[in-house]
This record gives C-alpha cells, sequence and structure tokens, in this order.
C-alpha cells in the first residue's frame, strides 16, 4: 500500500471515519463547515470584527455576512459595534453558541482520547510532530506561489 492509487484509494474508504467521526455527525447539527469555522473563530476571539471574521475564514465579507446571517437566525451568534468605531460590525456567541462549541470540543476531546488509546505516547508525538509538518509544508507552499509571481513581475520604466 505504498503507491499513490492505493493511499487515494484506502483514505477515499476510510476518510469519513477520521474527518467526521460518527458521534460529531450524531450531534445532527444544521450548520455548514463555514458556519462551523466561524463558530470557532467568534469563540476564540471572544469578540471579532466581521473583517477579521472574513478573513480568518478566507472568504469576501459578502460570503462572511451571508455565514453571520444564517447563525444570527439560529440563535448562535449576535452582532454588536465596536466601541472605539461605532462603523464596525462585531460578532459574538451568544449562550446557545458557546454550549454548541463547548460539545464539539467536549466530542473532539472524546475523539482524540480514542486515538490515544490506540497509539502509543511516542506514537501519538510523532504523528502529531508530522501533522504539524505537513501543515506547515502545506502553509509555506501556498506562500510560495504569490512569491514567485512577485519575482517574475518586471518593471517598466516609464519616460
Amino acid at each position: 500500500m505504498n503507491s499513490n492509487s492505493d493511499i487515494y484509494e484506502f483514505l477515499l474508504d476510510n476518510v469519513q471515519k477520521i474527518i467526521v467521526p460518527e458521534e460529531i455527525i450524531t450531534l445532527e447539527l444544521s450548520i455548514s463547515r463555514y458556519e462551523f469555522l466561524a463558530l470557532q473563530l467568534s469563540e476564540k476571539f471572544r469578540t471579532i470584527t466581521m473583517s477579521n471574521l472574513a478573513q480568518g475564514m478566507a472568504v469576501p465579507m459578502s460570503t462572511a455576512t451571508g455565514i453571520v446571517d444564517r447563525l444570527v437566525k439560529k440563535g448562535l451568534l449576535k452582532r454588536g459595534r465596536s466601541e472605539e468605531d461605532r462603523r464596525v460590525v462585531t460578532v459574538s456567541l451568544t449562550d446557545s453558541g458557546k454550549s454548541l462549541v463547548e460539545d464539539l470540543k467536549e466530542h473532539f476531546r472524546d475523539f482524540l482520547d480514542r486515538i490515544r488509546s490506540l497509539l502509543t505516547e511516542e506514537e501519538f508525538e510523532t504523528g502529531l510532530k508530522l501533522v504539524r509538518k505537513v501543515i506547515v509544508g502545506f502553509q509555506k507552499g501556498a506562500q510560495n506561489p504569490v512569491q514567485e509571481s512577485a519575482q517574475q513581475r518586471r518593471s517598466i520604466k516609464i519616460e
């Protein structure tokens, strides 16, 4: 199982078990992954501006606005205004939103405990190091095209 085709087939057959454990599916969430990300960012920063939320989700402001609209309707987020600049819209979790995020975090901790129960501490730490290495590699890879295109630009002298 070392060829890319074999790995692809194996991952395709089993990725659902890893990415979306059954316990999270049973929560019967009616939120999209972007809504989930918006909740996570709101929880992390307590109160976040709409522009920072859009940037954190890597979506345009109009998309972030639609996502927040849906979460406000579901009672998971609330809008506010910045005290420093009343033009700036902020969002934060409601009590229901906090409760949902805590439930999700608890399920994630249980999921990690299941992984730890299958591995030795050394295997777990090695796996964590490898995941971090891959993430950093992807982040560097995502930055390289921008850097390369900037280096390939030529200046035209206008006289």
